[in-house]
């Protein structure tokens, strides 16, 4: 773990120059002894360099638990999230762009995860480690009403990132729906559905709130919304992207089958122009499939479904949770045609280092924690928490490498 001094030095660099990849480039300095070399989005070297290339990480669900939130509450009542995630600041800010599945409001008062309500804070702490984008169409979009979804849009976008799948009214819903992002050139279209509500019901009047999956969406997520999913696929292609990426909270919790409609809803996406779907709700790693699509005009296309990216960072008293960073590489070729030339996964662990830690609860680079554990570093974790994090590692590696 990096000191204290180091976290609060970091920040202090990352306020003073509002450049979110020049802190991964700090980071990198710390952790490697190399000379400092800073690449933003001005560096017109580093711009020529990675021209035609850009790079995505996504994590699956973004939540926390009482006693994550209870680790948080400093002294004066006020909430900081540095120390819980400053493990994983460079595989997630060192991405041209990174996305999430926030599960969860922004309300303002009564913070506690039973009530999915986060303090302020933790909205610019997903910010300083990189997310670029957070899913809100999902169990928690009008979990506090329609109040709490526009108050949560409004802290997210606040805060420097954009809030995907939820609308406050039509208005916000045509501007918004598709949200472009550009990388080294190449032109990024993101759109997100949810399979429900959490068994919640829309208002009539308020039907545009949220992006849906399912018609029957409040009871047998059955009858797939096919004319509404295309119909926003539609709107993706119309902003001529180079790649479309649709965010799903679909599935089933603790449950890891793919069960018949998703595979209609993949079949549906793919063959009318999405290129990745990134899966969360599970709360399991699924798997990450590569699939040639060949689409009417004769063109193949390979595109790329991570069903389930896990929970990314919610952890309780005693626990070990291990989830992956998903990292894809899409590069432009000679034919001026976008592919994806890399798919890998990092794994992370969301951790209870023990009541011996002022600090306990964090999300760590699974790997690194236990090549720690197994040298006797004096900082390492639990042997409880050790032995679970290797099993999840080993049904990890299993699940997305396996034997052929």
């Amino acid at each position: 773990m990096l000191t204290l001094f180091v976290v609060e030095y970091t920040h202090k660099i990352m306020e003073a120059l509002d450049l979110k990849r020049c802190f991964a480039g700090f980071l990198l300095l710390i952790f490697s002894l190399s000379l400092f070399a800073c690449s933003s989005h001005d560096d017109a070297d580093s711009e020529h360099k990675n021209a035609g290339k850009a790079t995505l990480s996504a994590v699956g669900d973004i939540f926390l638990t009482d006693s994550m939130l209870a680790d948080a509450r400093q002294p004066d009542g006020s909430y900081s999230f540095a120390k819980q995630f400053v493990d994983v600041i460079v595989p997630l800010s060192e991405a041209d762009i990174t996305i999430g599945n926030f599960e969860g409001n922004f309300t303002g008062m009564n913070y506690s995860a039973a009530d999915g309500s986060y303090p302020d804070a933790l909205a610019s702490e997903l910010y300083t480690i990189g997310f670029d984008l957070l899913q809100t169409a999902n169990s928690y979009s009008i979990y506090n009403g329609l109040n709490g979804l526009e108050r949560t849009k409004s802290v997210i976008e606040s805060s420097g990132m954009k809030a995907l799948g939820t609308y406050v009214d039509e208005k916000d819903k045509a501007s918004n729906q598709v949200i472009i992002r550009e990388a080294n050139g190449i032109r990024f279209a993101f759109i997100a559905f949810t399979k429900g509500v959490g068994g919640l019901s829309i208002p009539q009047d308020t039907q545009c709130s949220v992006d849906l999956l399912y018609k029957d969406y409040t009871s047998d997520y059955s009858e797939v919304d096919t004319s509404y999913i295309t119909g926003v696929i539609d709107a993706a292609h119309d902003a001529d992207p180079d790649v479309i990426i649709a965010a799903l909270h679909w599935g089933s919790e603790n449950i890891s089958e793919i069960s018949e409609t998703q595979e209609e809803i993949t079949s549906l996406l793919l063959n009318n122009g999405v290129d990745v779907i990134l899966g969360s709700h599970s709360h399991l790693v699924g798997e990450v499939e590569q699939r040639t699509v060949t689409m009417e005009n004769g063109k193949k296309r390979d595109c790329v479904i991570a069903y389930s990216l896990g929970d990314f960072c919610a952890v309780d008293e005693g626990e070990c949770n291990t989830s992956i960073i998903l990292q894809l590489e899409f590069t432009r070729n000679e034919s001026d045609a976008v592919e994806i030339t890399d798919i890998s996964y990092t794994p992370v662990s969301a951790v209870d280092r023990g009541d011996a830690y002022a600090d306990r609860y964090c999300v760590v680079s699974t790997e690194a924690a236990i090549q720690l554990y197994e040298s006797n570093y004096y900082d390492h974790l639990p042997t409880a928490v050790y032995e679970v994090m290797v099993s999840d590692l080993e049904r990890i590696n299993k699940k997305l490498q396996p034997e052929t």
